[in-house]
């Protein structure tokens, strides 16, 4: 559950609209939100794994000496090492439990935004086309069917705000096959073609919304989209996926 609020605030946080400044004052703020929601507290006494006094100060005396600043024989490594040295203390800090304040939490993200723009979060954070590495991204993740209706219907965003159109194509069967049943046709019909003898029911799905000309389905034309892919979550398309997998009739009724 905590992956999956830090994710849809994170989803937020990229959804483009409005002024500029408008824009980079929100992303920081929910930013803000999600690394505090994600950051895991524990009580005084209580060490995860590496997080004993004993065990951060060997990684502080180890890091530092292959990280050491020799800022006078080697300026440009050693400003280097300091930055590198600066990230490795800090998820060395959040790893053990540390919350950030308010002021250090704005400087880390308005740091971030001076070097990346609003389309780069949104890059970030799509799952892109290649299935096998979406596959292994799903791992772990829990999809909602709920939030998945709403992604399908249009009725919440995607990265970058923007409303999918899937029940538009999917609610008319002379346009695309439709939403109700998907799960048994797909299990019961097309895992069954030689083609997709090695399929699993998962890639099957994910294939067919980031890549779907890799295969057309008879009687229907080619007409979606092939941008999914850098419009959803990996948490999007979990739910997605939820949604979908909940879509279960007999063949009989179809």
């Amino acid at each position: 559950m905590q992956n999956r609020k830090h994710s849809r605030l994170m989803n937020d946080a990229v959804y483009v609209i409005g002024e500029r400044a408008m824009e980079v004052k929100r992303v920081i703020d929910i930013l803000a939100l999600s690394l505090a929601l994600c950051i895991p507290v524990f009580g005084q006494g209580e060490y995860r794994d590496g997080c004993a006094p004993a065990e951060l100060e060997a990684q502080q005396n180890t890091l530092a000496g292959y990280l050491s600043p020799d800022f006078a024989g080697d300026y440009n490594l050693a400003v280097a090492n300091l930055f590198r040295l600066g990230a490795l203390y800090q998820s060395m800090a959040l790893r053990c439990g540390y919350m950030p304040s308010e002021p250090e939490t704005n400087s880390m993200l308005e740091q971030t935004l001076s070097l990346v723009t609003l389309e780069d979060l949104i890059a970030a954070q799509s799952v892109g086309k290649d299935v096998a590495a979406i596959l292994l991204d799903l791992q772990g993740t829990y999809g909602d069917p709920l939030a998945g209706q709403l992604l399908y219907n249009g009725l919440e965003p995607a990265l970058g705000g923007v409303a999918l159109g899937c029940a538009g194509c999917h609610e008319n069967d002379a346009v695309a096959p439709l939403t109700s049943g998907a799960w048994t046709r797909i299990n019961d019909l097309r895992l069954r073609q030689p083609e997709f003898r090695d399929y699993s029911h998962r890639q099957y799905l994910v294939e067919s919304i980031v890549r779907p000309m890799a295969y057309i389905i008879p009687d229907y034309p080619p007409l979606m989209p092939d941008f999914y892919g850098s419009q959803l979550s990996a948490q999007h398309l979990a739910d997605l996926l939820a949604f979908l997998d909940s879509q279960d009739q007999l063949l009989d009724d179809e």
